[in-house]
């Protein structure tokens, strides 16, 4: 029987939601599994392994509930826009993706989350135009070589582009935008068999690997398309991950699409329950927390990505006061910008300190650290084999030198970890028991290769998209031909991204999302071919922005 011993570590163990203990222990790993925390130095057998722990803090590996590796390729093209801006002006650098390229900018996140402390991740993985068996294989595959814990969400959407957001049709009249707003997505069974079919090749993978069921977000799926995702995952009794609620526009969308909020409608689906966990969930009506409490749904905060698109306030605390079950998510970093769910916890912390509310009110790092490990695995379903350091639980652990600047002195190891670590004091993680990363370096990927490869397939893209004249350099990514419309639609849109009812959609000088900077000289500006020609739909356009009665 395989066994590896870590002894004379300093181990940080749950003693219930929040509160932690330190103890120094010397812990016993057999067959991928902790077997025991002893207090006594242990007696190895013959060929057993002990790796010298002292001097290293051993906490749970942290789970990523929420990310998006197809976006890993894409880092620092994204500008500085709310998300459906940003996510017109994105799409671009994810079109068209080879086998090879799905397969390396996984691989690029996983070194950097290793490189965090993280073990377990969730990859809600989007491709266009189109998901294919090769690409799915390809995520996967990444994960395996890696050696990372993943839960596997492939994206379904069965809704164009162009009728996923709250536009009028004087909004895109006589333009054509067959090329990306109205192109046809892959029919609803089509998509349901390819992840039928991804499910029975990957889910449970050398016990690793598991596949989830990913509908991007309600508004982007047809009723039946949501009815058979969730029929799938209770087929084969998986999680159900989607979007929800991420920004005002969405919240609009939901109620023209169905007349009530959508987290009422997927109470009349039946699809809100304890398999489904929702990204982000911002912008929810009043008794929304009741209906998510009461079935017991999930929510993924993704509270960096939250504020660099300017989506909303996160109401963590009144999650937690209402029972819903919390995990936290770094979301991709394209619109991140990073894999780091170190600075994720502390951000999900210090965001809930409010001047009008006592000291005693705010989250605590204690409780943020549960929502990054145990919180985070029961969320994914995981919650018996990862997320804690007991006797019985997967090996998944992080260790971190006590000697570093983020531990030095060591008053208080929970608030220094969440508050002060950045990654720079891990020095070792392992999966299941086994070493991912020692001293500070990946064992099982050549990560200076990956960067490299990385870097060429980024530059050759830029080769090929389409640029204007003179724009070269940091900027990145251009949109995909000058006939797809998203500049008019990103035009359109602006009066849902700022919160202000009847806003005028326009991007100029007087923009909330922009100002004090002219829109017409911004980087994003630059990539729209034929944004002179439509400058004028922008201005008189209006949008319909209904007063919203719970930000949470």
């Amino acid at each position: 029987m395989h066994a590896t011993w870590l002894t004379d570590a300093v181990c940080l163990t749950e003693a219930g939601t929040g509160f932690w203990r330190l103890a120094l222990r010397h812990v016993e790993i057999r067959e991928g599994r902790i077997a025991a925390l002893h207090a006594d130095p242990p007696v190895p057998r013959a060929g057993e392994m002990v790796m010298a722990a002292a001097g290293l803090l051993v906490i749970p590996g942290l789970v990523n509930a929420h990310t998006h590796s197809p976006d890993n390729l894409i880092r620092g093209s994204a500008p500085d826009l709310p998300l459906e801006l940003w996510s017109l002006h994105s799409a671009a650098g994810r079109e068209q993706r080879s086998p090879r390229e799905v397969y390396l900018s996984a691989l690029l996140g996983c070194a950097e989350m290793l490189r965090g402390g993280v073990t377990t991740v969730l990859d809600h993985i989007r491709f266009s135009p189109a998901m294919a068996p090769e690409t799915l294989d390809a995520v996967a595959q990444a994960y395996r070589d890696a050696g990372m814990r993943a839960v596997i969400a492939p994206v379904l959407a069965d809704r164009a582009v162009a009728d996923t957001m709250p536009l009028e049709p004087a909004d895109l009249a006589g333009l054509d935008i067959a090329a990306y707003g109205s192109r046809p997505a892959m029919p609803a069974a089509e998509q349901i068999a390819l992840v039928t079919d991804f499910v029975r090749r990957w889910h449970g993978h050398e016990g690793r690997l598991s596949a989830a069921i990913g509908p991007s977000a309600p508004q982007r799926c047809s009723d039946a398309l949501l009815l058979a995702a969730g029929g799938l995952a209770a087929r084969h009794d998986l999680i159900m991950h989607m979007h929800l609620l991420e920004t005002q526009a969405q919240r609009e969308m939901g109620l023209r699409l169905y007349g009530r909020g959508m987290v009422a409608h997927l109470v009349e689906l039946g699809l809100l329950g304890p398999r489904l966990n929702l990204a982000h969930a911002l912008w929810l009506e009043e008794g929304d927390l009741d209906l998510l409490a009461r079935h017991d749904a999930a929510v993924v905060h993704n509270p960096v990505s939250n504020a660099r698109l300017g989506s909303g306030t996160f109401g963590l605390r009144r999650m937690r006061a209402a029972g819903v079950r919390v995990a936290l998510g770094t979301d991709s970093a394209c619109c991140n910008d990073s894999n780091n769910l170190l600075e994720t916890m502390k951000a999900a912390t210090l965001l809930t300190r409010r001047p009008d509310l006592a000291p005693e009110a705010w989250v605590t790092p204690g409780q943020v650290l549960s929502m990054a490990t145990s919180g985070g695995a029961d969320v994914l379903g995981l919650g018996a084999m990862t997320g804690r350091l007991a006797p019985g639980m997967a090996a998944d652990l992080t260790l971190l030198r006590i000697a570093s600047p983020a531990f030095a002195p060591l008053l208080d190891v929970v608030r220094q970890l969440v508050l002060g670590e950045t990654g720079a004091a891990i020095d070792s993680v392992m999966v299941a028991g086994q070493l991912v990363l020692r001293h500070g370096r990946c064992t099982t990927l050549d990560e200076t290769a990956i960067w490299a490869e990385a870097q060429a397939l980024a530059e050759r893209r830029l080769r090929l998209v389409l640029c204007k004249p003179g724009i070269s350099g940091s900027n990145a990514i251009a949109l995909p031909t000058p006939s797809t419309g998203l500049d008019r639609m990103v035009q359109a849109l602006q009066g849902y991204t700022n919160g202000t009812p009847k806003a005028p959609r326009v991007f100029a000088r007087h923009s909330p999302c922009l100002a004090p900077a002219d829109y017409s000289t911004s980087s994003v500006a630059r990539f729209c071919p034929n944004w002179k020609m439509i400058s004028m739909l922008g201005r008189r356009a209006q949008a319909v922005s209904r007063p919203h009665r719970l930000q949470c």
